[in-house]
């Protein structure tokens, strides 16, 4: 059997694995009659756009077909889905968790379902309880189960929590907060157009925290990431240029306007050197993200290693070859796969010379910025470390 021949038989049985377990979750579906539950939260947006996710065929963009030969309903689908939330439950999931300060939304939903990803749509909503969807320190987060059916709600500590008090998040945002205000990808026009810094005060190489340093070219703003232009990043596949990193240097802040700009370094990540480039700091991203699969269904690939040389682990930062115009959203979830490996069998010439050992899922993340072509992920849990050009596909493709 050749190589490719062992790749596509790898591709349809996974297709056959994943039209399988759809197709059951489906079939519940339709035969269920109790009613939906109505999160006014979560909008039928959300449901179709998950939904989807879930019930398309990985190895197509076919529509999934019913049992019965008909199109899934909508309500079929959110249905569907809400049973595979059912059926992420953990055994050893406790009755109830009291949330500490630290906690993570994510971490949270990790002791309760296998998927923590899916946790929306077992979420249930209290309207006796203001603002329920935000979750403070010594609240609970209790498993209860409504006609036989485990629904994840929240016991309010305070009826009115203190305003010193701040809502945990969906991740910890001090490990993203660099990437969120500062530059990560960029053109070679834009490094070509940005302002550099030109000298140092007093003719030093090097500049950090609380040095001036003289900058020219145009500035608008008072605040700037200064940067220094990294690798390119390419497609593993095409080779095809999509940009390139953008290493965050320091903070600096406008003194004084002119030819050069006099600006002070505020922050320093790295030494200040002449010839790194300034861009005016972004608005923040949004600190709440919705975790769900990811709709696209074009697979990828790690293509940088952010902060790491051959290996990164949770709570470390992945660059993916898929962006805005592949539909990717902050929110999204992939799983991390390594690579297919073609093996030689040396012990029995009598079968195929060649065998295939497929890769297993090392990791899953969740994207947290995105630009046109890549996009920025976090690693939020790994069974093994991720490897440079790993390949990742929508956490529905597991299902």
């Amino acid at each position: 059997m050749t190589f490719k021949k062992s790749l596509k038989t790898i591709a349809s049985a996974r297709a056959v694995k994943l039209t399988s377990a759809i197709g059951a979750a489906l079939l519940a579906a339709s035969c269920a009659t109790g009613p939906i539950g109505n999160n006014a939260e979560f909008t039928d947006q959300h449901w179709q756009s998950v939904a989807e996710s879930e019930l398309q065929v990985a190895a197509g963009s076919q529509p999934m077909i019913a049992p019965s030969g008909t199109l899934a309903s909508h309500q079929q689908r959110k249905i569907a889905l809400r049973q595979l939330a059912e059926s992420s439950i953990r055994s050893d999931a406790p009755g109830a968790y009291t949330v500490v300060k630290g906690d993570t939304l994510w971490d949270i939903s990790g002791r309760f379902l296998s998927r923590p990803w899916l946790w929306p749509e077992i979420w249930h909503v209290n309207p006796q309880i203001q603002n329920p969807h935000l979750i403070y320190p010594g609240d609970q987060i209790a498993l209860a189960y409504v006609n036989g059916s485990p629904r994840l709600q929240l016991i309010r500590a305070n009826s009115k929590p203190s305003r010193q008090s701040a809502p945990i998040g969906t991740i910890d945002a001090d490990v993203i907060e660099q990437f969120l205000v500062k530059p990560l990808v960029v053109s070679k026009a834009d490094i070509n157009s940005s302002a550099y810094v030109a000298a140092a005060d007093h003719g030093r190489l090097i500049s950090s925290a609380s040095d001036h340093v003289y900058v020219r070219g145009e500035l608008n703003g008072a605040r700037y990431s200064i940067y220094r232009p990294g690798k390119a990043l390419a497609d593993p596949d095409t080779n095809e240029l999509l940009g390139y990193e953008a290493i965050h240097v320091s903070n600096a802040a406008l003194v004084k306007s002119g030819d050069p700009s006099k600006v002070v370094i505020t922050r320093a990540d790295r030494e200040t050197l002449v010839g790194d480039r300034l861009m005016a700091t972004d608005a923040p991203s949004p600190a709440y993200y919705q975790p769900r699969a990811a709709t696209t269904n074009k697979p990828g690939k790690v293509i940088s290693l952010v902060d790491a040389v051959a290996r990164a682990g949770r709570n470390q930062v992945v660059v993916l070859n898929l962006g805005d115009n592949d539909g990717v959203q902050a929110g999204d979830t992939f799983s991390v796969n390594g690579n297919d490996r073609l093996v030689r069998d040396s012990v029995d010439q009598s079968r195929s010379e060649y065998f295939t050992i497929e890769g297993d899922q090392s990791a899953v993340v969740m994207v947290f910025r995105t630009f046109d072509r890549v996009s920025y992920a976090l690693i939020m849990s790994s069974k093994r470390a991720v490897k440079l050009y790993d390949s990742v596909s929508s956490t529905a493709d597991q299902l």
